[in-house]
């Protein structure tokens, strides 16, 4: 095992070469903005507790589920993530909530617990996260089978607690499918009720997303036909959006992303690109006409400038320099029902307007 590569290539994997699950009919999306949005390095300074609140009350009407913090980084931390929650529950936003935690680790594990009793047994999802591979212990230096040990306990914990828990398997996209089926399968005879598949090196292309989910399902969707399944893919090649595109194709349940693609190194997916392109691929039917609005007040609360060319919601989305463009919009805003000679969609459906400007 110890002469197994460091990352095993999915995109080359032999297995089903046809989907195994049906077409996802509609894919929540799990909003990561406040939690591993937050550990990346684009924002300078972190949200106030009543800027948060806004943050998610707005958030609310677009996405399906919020990754709120990590409990087990401070007291102070843990105390505003219970005051969310209370926010959330009292304004009745209609989303659900989690906290992420490291799976091996009680101490991480604890502070879920002491949130959910606090709420009277308000069932908050425990997002607890491994990178099972020998790889990762070798550079680490761990004891493996202490480490899936520590986890299968630590889950067990949780339920004990009657805690919904996802489980991540991080780095699954560079983890040997002897090393992910061990992990996953100890996760899912615990009674998991979510598992993850993570691309958190942002490395996988659409061949290895179809080849690791279709592995994924068949050893274990039948099995165990409760468990929904997770896709959280970064951005680094430039291919989260599509990357979440192919796995609703293969029958992914929810995935996840952030506000201006923020994260780890160049981020996660983008939650505006995301939404607009799971509409217009029939995953979601949401009314995204105040997306524009609602990214103006999240660049203020982020301290984040939305780059102006940022798709969906940049300044230049929706307007043209060029002779040529310009004189086809103007024939084309006479004749009745014109939904943009030169746009990927009305900019109207996400509460947006054409503009010419002089190049």
């Amino acid at each position: 095992m110890s002469e197994r590569l460091p990352t095993y290539d999915w995109s080359k994997h032999d297995g089903p070469q046809k989907p195994i699950k049906a077409k996802s009919t509609f894919v929540e999306i799990d909003d990561e903005t406040l939690r591993d949005g937050e550990q990346g390095t684009q924002v300078e300074r972190q949200p106030t507790l009543e800027q948060k609140k806004i943050y998610y009350q707005l958030a609310s009407k677009f996405i399906d589920h919020a990754d709120i913090g990590f409990p087990g980084s401070s007291a102070n931390h843990k105390r505003d993530l219970t005051e969310l929650i209370r926010f959330t529950e009292a304004k009745r936003l209609g989303i659900t909530l989690s906290v992420a935690a490291r799976g091996s680790i009680r101490s991480d594990i604890e502070p879920i617990l002491d949130i959910s009793h606090s709420l009277d047994g308000y069932a908050l999802e425990a997002d607890i996260f491994l990178d099972g591979s020998f790889y990762r212990s070798q550079v680490e230096g761990w004891d493996r089978s202490e480490k899936l040990k520590a986890l299968a306990d630590n889950i067990n914990l949780l339920k004990q607690h009657n805690l919904p828990v996802m489980f991540v398997a991080e780095r699954s996209t560079s983890t040997h499918p002897d090393e992910l089926f061990e992990i996953l399968q100890i996760a899912s005879d615990l009674g998991v009720e979510r598992l993850c598949i993570a691309d958190t090196q942002g490395r996988a292309d659409y061949r290895a997303i179809q080849n690791i989910l279709r592995w994924s399902f068949n050893e274990f969707a039948n099995k165990y036909p409760m468990i929904k399944w997770d896709g959280h893919f970064h951005n680094d090649r430039g291919l989260g959006v599509s990357n979440c595109l192919i796995a609703a194709e293969e029958g992914i349940n929810r995935v996840h992303a952030t506000s201006f693609c923020i994260g780890e190194r160049v981020g996660n997916v983008d939650l505006a690109t995301l939404l607009v392109n799971l509409n217009l691929n029939g995953y979601r039917d949401t009314d995204l006409r105040g997306l524009k609005k609602f990214s103006e007040i999240a660049s203020d609360l982020l301290n984040f400038s939305i780059p102006v060319n940022a798709p969906v919601i940049g300044k230049s989305a929706f307007e043209t320099a060029s002779g040529v463009h310009a004189a086809a919009l103007k024939k084309e805003s006479e004749i009745e029902g014109a939904v943009g000679i030169y746009f990927a969609y009305p900019p109207s459906d996400v509460g947006a307007e054409p503009k010419v400007e002089i190049g």
